[in-house]
């Protein structure tokens, strides 16, 4: 328990300066790559504004977010050598993408440090939709590894589609990260 949070508190104090420490899911994740879009603003409003403004902001669906998390995963089967495929040799590879707002100039104190709150919280939320999406990568192998070279591609969209489920329901749960902390201003 102390060094929980011990760890959240050198986390804060890091993040006062608006140089968060990226110790989290997301960086323990090397299949996961985080690109930002640039905003800026004097104020928690102006910034508000410069995200809901920028042409970057990414979408999901008709839905205009903040930060959105795309993961994918591939597959393939050797050949068996008698022109089939041998799915016991099946190779799955994931990926994931994260799109965050990235804050730049300076701000207030008061600012920095409501916005680095938010992009903790932020990061802890995508982190959740990457860490479950790679959490279920032996799931998809043994999809991958159907008995039938018929049944790989069936067998790995119903996982890839229980994955989707779930981002949908952790959305839901966490209404896409506002419960998590992720609120800016």
């Amino acid at each position: 328990m102390f060094k929980t949070v011990a760890a959240l508190a050198l986390l804060g104090m890091a993040c006062a300066f608006s140089t968060c420490l990226q110790a989290d899911e997301l960086s323990r994740v090397p299949e996961a790559v985080v690109s930002y879009y640039d905003v800026k603003g004097s104020s928690e409003d102006e910034i508000r504004k410069a995200i809901e403004r920028s042409p970057q902001r990414p979408r999901d669906g008709a839905r205009a977010v903040d930060a959105l998390t795309t993961w994918n995963y591939s597959w393939r089967t050797w050949g068996d050598g008698h022109g089939g495929c041998d799915p016991s040799r099946a190779e799955v590879m994931f990926t994931a993408n994260v799109l965050l707002p990235r804050l730049v100039g300076q701000v207030p104190p008061d600012v920095a440090r409501d916005w680095d709150r938010y992009i903790v919280n932020l990061r802890v939320h995508e982190g959740g939709h990457v860490t479950y999406a790679k959490s279920r990568m032996a799931d998809v192998l043994a999809a991958a590894k159907s008995p039938h070279c018929a049944d790989v591609k069936p067998a790995v969209e119903r996982v890839l589609n229980e994955i989707r489920a779930h981002d949908r329901l952790y959305d839901a749960e966490t209404s896409h990260g506002l419960k998590q902390g992720a609120v800016f201003p």
